[in-house]
């Protein structure tokens, strides 16, 4: 973690590219393809409607889940 810090320390803006929006796009299209196979519609929808702290919760109860069977 230490050396991505450092790779970003001196980063210049001006020299990055511009990422278009039709990038943008197919990405966030992409990610929601991905969602909908992980999960169902009504699930996805009920939890992009989630308050933070309940996104948290969830994730560290689907994290622990996780823990438990790679056990």
């Amino acid at each position: 973690m230490q050396n991505e810090l450092e790779r970003y320390k001196n980063f210049d803006p001006t020299n990055a590219p511009l990422v278009k929006p039709s990038f943008v796009k197919k990405l966030q299209e992409r990610h929601a393809i991905a969602q909908a196979q992980a999960f169902d519609a009504d699930v996805v929808a009920w939890l992009s409607s989630q308050d933070n702290e309940t996104k948290q919760h969830i994730n560290d109860m689907v994290r622990h889940i996780m823990a438990l069977k790679r056990a």
